[in-house]
This record gives C-alpha cells, sequence and structure tokens, in this order.
C-alpha cells in the first residue's frame, strides 16, 4: 500500500470515536447521555455507526453532528423522533436547530442555550440570590454548573410572577403538581424499559418524552379554560 494511502487509512481509523468516546465527549452538555440512548436512536435510523470486524459500532464526525442534532432538537424543542427524521430526510444537518422553522406544540418555540450560573442570571435579568430562593423552595435543582433553556424559562417566568407578588414561596404548589405529573408519566413508561435491553430503555426515555409534551399540552388547555370560566 502506498504511504499516502496508507496514511490516509490511519487519519480515518483514527478519526472514528467508540461510544464511550462519544459518551465522554458529550457529556458536559448531555450529562445522563447513556449508551442505551444510542442503541435506541440506531434501532431507529437516526445515527448508522460503523460496525469493526469485531462488531464494535465507531463513529464518525458526521454520526457525532447528527446525534447531536437529534439530541438538541428533543431537549431544545421537544420534538418527536418522527419529526426529527423527517426533517434530516428532507434537510440534512443544514441547519441548526435554533434555525429550524417552529413546528406546532407548547415548547416549539424554546430556543437552546447553555449558560453558567452568572449568565443564567443575567439572561433572566436577576440577581444571583434569587436563583438561590429558586433552589430554596426546590424551583431550580442545585449544584449545576450549566443551565438550558428550561431552566433560563423557569428563572424568567418566576422573575415575572415576582415582579407582581408571586414570589418562589408562592410556587411551591406548581412544583409539587409538576412532581406529580412527572411520576405519574414515569410509572406509565417504566414498563417499556426491559432490563438488559438497550433498546428499550431509549424507547421508554422517548415515550416519557412524548408523554410530557402531552401533558404539557393537557395543562395548559385546562389552565385556559380554568381562566377563562373565573
Amino acid at each position: 500500500m502506498p504511504a499516502s494511502a496508507a496514511h490516509r487509512s490511519a487519519s480515518s481509523a483514527a478519526a472514528r470515536l467508540s461510544i464511550g468516546q462519544v459518551l465522554s465527549a458529550l457529556r458536559d452538555e448531555f450529562p445522563d447521555l447513556a449508551h442505551s440512548k444510542l442503541h435506541y436512536l440506531e434501532s431507529e435510523g437516526l445515527i448508522s455507526p460503523e460496525r469493526t470486524a469485531a462488531g464494535y459500532r465507531k463513529y464518525t464526525r458526521e454520526d457525532v453532528e447528527r446525534l447531536l442534532f437529534v439530541l438538541r432538537a428533543q431537549r431544545d424543542r421537544f420534538w418527536p423522533l418522527k419529526v426529527i427524521k423527517e426533517h434530516l430526510l428532507e434537510h440534512g444537518l443544514e441547519s441548526e436547530v435554533t434555525s429550524i422553522a417552529s413546528r406546532p406544540g407548547p415548547t416549539a418555540a424554546v430556543q437552546p442555550v447553555r449558560l453558567d450560573r452568572r449568565g443564567l442570571a443575567r439572561r433572566a435579568a436577576v440577581e444571583e440570590d434569587f436563583l438561590e430562593e429558586l433552589e430554596q423552595y426546590g424551583m431550580l435543582s442545585e449544584g449545576l454548573e450549566n443551565y438550558g433553556s428550561a431552566e433560563l424559562e423557569i428563572v424568567t417566568s418566576a422573575r415575572e410572577l415576582a415582579d407582581v407578588g408571586l414570589h418562589p414561596r408562592h410556587l411551591v404548589m406548581l412544583r409539587t403538581s409538576a412532581e406529580r405529573e412527572a411520576h405519574m408519566i414515569r410509572s406509565v413508561a417504566k414498563p417499556r424499559d426491559r432490563p438488559g435491553d438497550s433498546a428499550a430503555r431509549g424507547e421508554a426515555e422517548d415515550f416519557a418524552r412524548d408523554l410530557g409534551e402531552s401533558m404539557i399540552s393537557l395543562h395548559g388547555a385546562v389552565f385556559r379554560t380554568k381562566l377563562r370560566d373565573s
């Protein structure tokens, strides 16, 4: 084999990551990402890593970029996998999640962000002691190094409510209700998560996500009717 061809072959092999290396590379942005999720996305045709002769998965740079697109579309837009797959078939990776036209759904307008604590306070126009108050009443998780769209929305909405006298201590009932709804959804999704079956575990995660979107829609519709009828 010519030296140049051998070099290209070695470089190509080096560019391919194992599943563990992919998880490590994405850990900062997706700390909960697991083997099961990647296996499930592969079984659904969203990613297609190469296989070595021994059967090990190897991910190219394009595989990782496609994976990031899928994960961000789920996290920041709450898109179901069917919608993501349709978009990828139609547009590929030509557009970032942030530039995709909004689709129907209560979370369709959420824009992805990644902020440190000071950046979160600045974007939400609050002091850091307001973040501490939200943490005190369980509205914001403690100990996070980075904050995303959901946390920014929580802090911004809580600030707007505080401006009219509804402070974090008044929102405990809302937090408790959300916890109960999340528990209910996890209970329904749990039977789909079969021990030792990575694809089933990933399916259960996405099933819970889709149920959560339906719960958000229902909650918003019921809330609007109650406001109308009051």
